[in-house]
Order: structure tokens, then sequence, then C-alpha cells
């Protein structure tokens, strides 16, 4: 499975390219704030949100902590989509100092 940090993610979003960002976290998780620009499609939702994913795009996937993005990256893979897991998380996003309204 491929990860980056959330240092890296920010760097990405920076470079001004469109990056594929997918929230895993539930509604009342994102209610506290989200990337700006990421979808969010809560874990248990994944399944039959397939449809969502372009087999020739990179999704960075990103969670809580890291643990639900793993897992859901590891399903993405086994249904033929390029993810990456965003080590950390949400959590290491904001311990980073990467102020998601700056972005």
């Amino acid at each position: 499975m491929e990860s980056i940090t959330v240092t890296e993610l920010k760097e990405k979003i920076l470079d001004a390219n469109p990056v594929n960002i997918v929230d895993v976290r539930t509604d009342q998780e994102t209610a506290m704030g989200i990337i700006p620009g990421a979808e969010t499609i809560p874990m248990n939702s994944i399944p039959d949100n397939l449809n969502y994913f372009n087999d020739n795009e990179t999704y960075y996937i990103i969670c809580k902590a890291g643990g639900r993005s793993a897992q859901v990256v590891q399903y993405l893979e086994q249904n033929g989509v390029n993810a990456v897991n965003v080590e950390g998380g949400m959590d290491e996003f904001g311990d980073e100092g990467l102020d998601i309204k700056s972005i």
C-alpha cells in the first residue's frame, strides 16, 4: 500500500495541480472541518460509490488518524483504483500546523 504524509499531501495541494482527496470520516467528523475541495464519502459508503473513482486517476484517502483510510485504500486497490493512504489523517494535518483554511 502506498502512503504519504500530511506534509507531502499539502505540498501536492499547493502545487496547484488538481488533487483527488477523499475524506472517509463520518458526517459528524467532517462537520468539524475538511480539506477544501475534498470529496466526502464515509467509509461505509465506499462500496456503494465505486463509480465515483476513475481508473486513470490517483486518489488520496484521509480519515481521522489513518486507520480507516488504510482499510479503504486496500479495498479500493482490490477494485482496481489507484489509491494512496494519508498517514496520520486529519489529526496530524492539524498537528503539523497545516491550516485547512490556508489551503
